[in-house]
């Protein structure tokens, strides 16, 4: 950080710490939609929600697919706690078109179990998303 335009980022599971890096940009799915991080940005701790992580360095950027948990931004260093991580590198594209297929067919004839199919939808969306990137 002692170029003074970046960030430190923390990515940590509960079995691991999968990434620790400095990072000019941070992009993340919040429980409410993407929230984006800079040097500097005032303190924040927000929900996450399913989606997309992007942390953009010098060295280029990182795509991950990421389930929920929480963010923490404080004094230029962002703490991700994730129930779950994928590197998109790692995501199966025919996988994740195949989970999509399956969420869109589910059935829902109450409310229990329509909210199971958006979950599930979102869910598959995300990860079809970031196989593609």
């Amino acid at each position: 950080m002692a170029d003074g335009k970046t960030l430190h980022c923390n990515l940590i599971t509960p079995d691991k710490h999968v990434l620790e890096c400095d990072a000019t940009a941070v992009v993340l799915a919040a429980h409410d939609g993407e929230i984006g991080f800079l040097r500097d940005r005032a303190p924040l701790l927000c929900k996450l929600g399913v989606g997309a992580l992007r942390i953009s360095s010098d060295a280029g950027e990182q795509r991950y697919f990421l389930e929920g948990g929480f963010a923490q931004m404080l004094d230029n260093e962002l703490t991700i706690l994730t129930e779950r991580v994928e590197a998109a590198s790692d995501i199966d594209a025919a996988e994740a078109e195949a989970e999509f297929k399956q969420a869109v067919a589910m059935t829902a004839t109450d409310a229990d179990s329509r909210r199971t199919k958006d979950c599930a939808l979102a869910r598959a969306r995300a990860r079809k998303h970031a196989a593609r990137a």
